[in-house]
């Protein structure tokens, strides 16, 4: 059977981290991919890291990577190019307050599926209210909506189309997700999101969701436009009131 690696990115907000793992395993067949944390600050903060390190004795996660050099969000984008297999067609990268959908087939085999069906997609993302955030190009079709970026929510990578020779592996360079959408373009592939598979962002909230001491790290978690509030059509599967929609042909 063959398994996808997902990322989950973390920076503190255990309480997300622990919904975000739990939701994973409990909404995507077993045995069809691995899960591995990648944090950015665990290392200073002992409960965080205590916390992490559970997950990974109770077999939570497949593997725990801590950075103690405190990136924030401007790690290298292709660090998790380089810890996935070669054999790998695809990945996922996910922060760790977005929440997979529950669907049937699981939401995995679907984007898998929807990536095989569509080989110029680089970059399929799960579709997320409010969409301008994605800049959709006007160009769609029944499963998916092209658009200008995506960003890690539960962001499918193809591998063989990943730009890792345009991006530098110096710290704190590539931190903008958009860079890694504008490269995929260059090489003549697409990044688009999922027509209907949507996912909970728990971190629009008030300042993501960050601690005072938090902010203080990564000042720029403060006051990042208005929390945006959530209505949903279908609570399990993430499907927003009609308002939230695009109007799609």
């Amino acid at each position: 059977m063959t398994t996808t690696p997902i990322f989950i990115t973390s920076f503190h907000r255990t309480e997300f981290t622990e919904r975000c793992v739990r939701e994973i395993r409990e909404r995507t067949a077993p045995g069809t991919y691995e899960l591995h944390l990648f944090d950015n600050d665990c290392m200073s903060v002992k409960e965080d890291r205590e916390f992490a390190y559970g997950l990974l004795e109770e077999g939570l996660i497949t593997s725990l990577h801590l950075d103690a050099r405190n990136t924030g969000c401007l790690y290298n984008k292709g660090i998790f190019h380089m810890m996935a297999e070669v054999t790998d067609d695809y990945y996922v990268v996910t922060d760790n307050d977005v929440f997979p959908p529950k669907l049937d087939p699981d939401w995995l085999s679907k984007m898998r599926g929807i990536m095989d069906r569509h080989p110029r997609i680089g970059l399929l993302a799960m579709q997320l209210p409010p969409q301008r955030l994605q800049q959709p190009a006007g160009m769609c079709d029944k499963e998916v909506v092209y658009c200008r970026c995506v960003g890690n929510t539960f962001k499918m990578v193809r591998r063989a189309a990943f730009p890792v020779e345009a991006l530098s592996p110096k710290l704190m360079a590539f931190g903008d997700d958009s860079v890694v959408s504008v490269e995929m373009y260059k090489k003549k592939f697409l990044v688009a999101f999922c027509r209907d598979i949507w996912c909970n962002h728990a971190g629009q909230c008030v300042n993501w969701g960050y601690r005072d001491e938090e902010i203080k790290k990564d000042p720029r978690k403060a006051g990042y436009g208005k929390p945006f509030v959530y209505e949903f059509e279908d609570e399990e599967k993430y499907v927003p009131e009609q308002k939230w929609r695009l109007n799609l042909p």
